[in-house]
């Protein structure tokens, strides 16, 4: 049989058996070498390369990867935790094409997401926005700070929409560049008026706004359109809440004058229109009322203090004062006068001079001090409703003293009967105080008999007494040289003509007279010029001797240098200068709150209102060192002492009737603004509240950038008018006795300070002696 035969099993080895199949790979693309080693290009390639051959594009790849399918939940999840997203974002902007469509996607969607940032933003500025007209107090509007509670808020709570409005005010060129305007309180205010448009009830930054231009006079249509705005409450709720808060500051003042108070008034003279009709009962062109202010007490630890049935019979069996005990300085008080002077005429030399600013902290420079008042001390004021009543006269005063203690502030009658009340007055109003006491001796209660005040002259009137009284007894004539008017022409001070024109531009006058003679002097004595002086750098020590020589040759009690009988310029100039000096020294003393240095001058004071036939003020320091030396305890003298200067903005000292002065003009200035719809009552509502407005209006105007009234203006510079006075004391040689060739002036300036030592010695104390005992005894 022909075939093929198989061969018989065992003679061939068996058929080898096909390998296993590998195991299934771990990832869809398995490498032949280590992952680690290959480059991150090399990876990429391959990877484009695989999905292109399995018709797969890189956006459907990582579309499907990221999408919801649980196979690839995973994979989500991780891209999302990590900054993946972002990353990509970033790497599409790059490019410019990626930019542009990354825009495109972003901008039709930012506007949802931005309005939801927004919401909440504002919501959250809301609930610190919202307040109501009864939930701004007193205390919370005079703490009240734009900076801090409103722009501060605003940039807390809101900045993605702060930023937003940021961009809208100013170009990104005026971002980088500008240095002049501040966008910020505009922005602010924009954020302000949203939130108020949010709610009605998002009042925090409008009450305060309100307030500011009510008592700005702003009319009532231009307040209610700015309402509509989002500015400001509507005019009836603002008149509603000053009425409010006003009822709010009388209830402050009554708690405050039961806890030991001072007292101070003044009239307030109001003008009405300059065409009001002469007719029968028809108004005066001129209303008078009365602006009352009570004060808390600096120093009252003990009510004991202000017990007034001591003070009392002190007042009826104590002895009067005397000319060598009370009045005329001691040695130890002419010692610290004279060094007082001294430092004064190197504060003249140095001020305004910036080549001395290295002087500024030394301690020769620094005046003693006696009764300094606490660092960054604030006095805290209570003003009461102004009213009609006219204190100019003692009835006047009596129903002035009704309106306060009975009306305003709800004193039982006898609730006074053993207090004493601390008041600072005008002299006018002294006077007729002492007269209605008179009147109502016979009263049934220390408040009906006005017993309760212990009357003390404010500080500014004898200041401002006291420059008239320089200004008519230095005056003389133009053709007089280093007289007063020949100063007043060579000045131009055209408003200087009247025997009391405007405090503020005599002192001008004064000072600037003072200082030009200073820097002659000191030129005088060195043989150098000011400037070539300054550029020695002299030390406090070297300028407190020089103006000890100034001094003693210059402007000394007694003069050192004698002049020809005929020729009285020089003898005249001196006495001029010694009592520029001494106003210089008070007007610094009041300025430091200090009442101690004030206090070295009252004697001399005295004599220089005695020695000029200032009887009225004579009266009025005799009245006041009787009382601080023979008739107040020594708690209750000090208590005034400590009180007679007050600072309500914690810096610069005032007296009680400067301060007066402030809220009156405040209140001149809202009524004249009002026009024809000014009231009494109106003006009655807005008294009370003026310390808040007065800090408000501050407040307003340094947030915004345009201060109320020019408080942070800048300090007009003299020294062209200082260098005119110098350059003519030099060409007449002032400080020579005699000079040939100079004008000879005939007429002698009266020492006042020497007439009135002797005015008093001899009648002055005695006449007022015999007034004082018939006023203590009713008689």
């Amino acid at each position: 049989m022909l075939g093929y035969i198989y061969p018989p099993v065992g003679y061939y080895p068996p058929p080898v058996a096909p390998p296993p199949p590998p195991p299934p790979p771990s990832s869809p693309l398995r490498w032949a070498r280590d992952p680690n080693k290959i480059p991150l290009t090399t990876k990429v390639l391959a990877v484009v390369q695989i999905l292109r051959d399995l018709r797969l594009s890189p956006v459907e790849f990582l579309i499907t990867l990221l999408s919801h399918q649980d196979a690839y939940k995973d994979n989500a999840i991780g891209f999302y935790r990590t900054d993946g997203l972002e990353q990509l974002l970033n790497v599409c902007s790059a490019d410019p094409r990626g930019k542009k469509k990354v825009d495109t996607w972003y901008q039709a969607r930012a506007i949802d997401a931005f309005v939801r940032t927004t919401h909440q933003e504002m919501d959250t500025l809301s609930t610190i926005f919202k307040h109501s007209a009864s939930d701004i107090t007193p205390e919370a509007l005079m703490d009240f700070d734009f900076q801090r509670d409103v722009t501060a808020v605003c940039e807390e709570t809101a900045p993605k929409l702060r930023r937003i409005l940021m961009a809208a005010a100013q170009t990104p060129r005026a971002a980088r560049e500008n240095t002049t305007k501040n966008h910020e309180p505009f922005v602010t205010m924009i954020q302000a008026q949203l939130a108020k448009s949010r709610s009605q009830n998002n009042n925090l930054c409008a009450i305060p706004c309100s307030f500011y231009f009510l008592s700005s006079g702003m009319p009532r249509k231009v307040i209610d359109t700015l309402a509509h705005a989002g500015m400001n409450l509507s005019y009836n709720h603002v008149k509603t809440a000053n009425q409010i808060l006003a009822k709010g500051q009388i209830g402050r003042a009554q708690i405050a004058a039961r806890a030991g108070h001072a007292i101070g008034w003044d009239n307030i003279h109001l003008s009405l229109s300059e065409h009001v009709e002469q007719r029968t009962l028809a108004p005066p062109k001129v209303q008078t009322g009365t602006t009352t202010i009570i004060y808390d007490l600096r120093g009252l630890f003990d009510a004991q203090i202000l017990r007034l049935k001591p003070i009392l019979e002190r007042r009826a069996l104590g002895d009067l004062i005397t000319y060598s005990a009370d009045i005329r300085p001691t040695r130890s008080q002419s010692r610290s006068i004279h060094a007082h002077l001294e430092i004064s005429i190197v504060e003249l030399l140095i001020r305004d001079e910036p080549e001395f600013d290295y002087l500024a902290d030394a301690p020769e420079l620094k005046h003693a001090t006696y009764r300094p008042p606490p660092s960054n001390h604030k006095t805290s004021e209570y003003v009461l409703r102004t009213t009609k009543i006219d204190e100019g006269s003692g009835e006047g005063t009596t129903q002035v003293n009704d309106n306060v203690y009975i009306d305003q502030l709800a004193f039982d009658q006898h609730a006074l009967d053993d207090i004493a009340v601390p008041s600072y007055n005008d002299q006018k109003t002294n006077a007729l105080i002492r007269s209605a006491q008179l009147m109502r001796m016979g009263d049934m209660s220390a408040i009906l008999r006005l017993e309760q005040y212990q009357l003390a002259p404010g500080a500014f009137h004898v200041e401002l007494n006291l420059s008239w009284l320089l200004l008519r007894i230095h005056r003389g004539n133009g053709a007089d040289i280093g007289s007063l008017q020949y100063f007043i022409g060579l000045l131009s001070k055209s408003r200087l003509g009247s025997d009391k024109p405007d405090f503020e531009t005599l002192v001008s006058l004064l000072m600037q007279v003072l200082v030009g003679a200073m820097q002659h002097y000191l030129e005088v004595e060195t043989g150098m010029s000011f400037t070539s002086f300054a550029k020695t750098k002299p030390t406090a020590s070297e300028l407190l001797k020089i103006a000890g020589r100034i001094y003693a040759k210059y402007a000394s009690e007694v003069p050192a240098a004698t002049a020809p009988e005929d020729d009285r310029t020089f003898s005249n100039l001196h006495l001029l200068l010694r009592d520029l000096l001494t106003f210089y020294l008070l007007r610094t003393s009041i300025s430091s709150g200090d009442f101690g240095r004030v206090e070295l001058l009252l004697g001399k004071l005295t004599m220089m209102f005695s020695g000029s036939g200032c009887s009225n003020y004579q009266t009025e320091l005799l009245y006041f060192l009787q009382n601080l030396r023979k008739v107040w305890p020594e708690p209750f003298a000090n208590l005034v002492r400590d009180n007679a200067l007050i600072s309500t903005s914690g810096r610069s000292y005032v007296g009680m009737d400067k301060n007066a002065e402030f809220n009156i003009n405040f209140q001149k200035n809202y009524f004249a603004s009002k026009g024809v719809h000014a009231s009494w009552d109106l003006l009655a509502d807005i008294s009370p509240n003026v310390p808040i407005l007065r800090h408000l209006k501050t407040q307003f105007g340094a947030f915004l950038g345009a201060p109320w009234q020019g408080i942070h203006h800048t300090k007009a510079s003299t020294k062209d008018q200082v260098a005119k006075v110098k350059s003519k004391m030099k060409e007449f040689k002032l400080h020579l006795p005699s000079v040939q060739g100079r004008r000879v002036t005939e007429r002698e300036t009266i020492d006042i300070l020497e007439m009135g030592a002797a005015s008093l010695q001899k009648t002055g104390l005695k006449t007022w002696g015999k007034a004082y005992t018939k006023w203590r005894t009713g008689a």
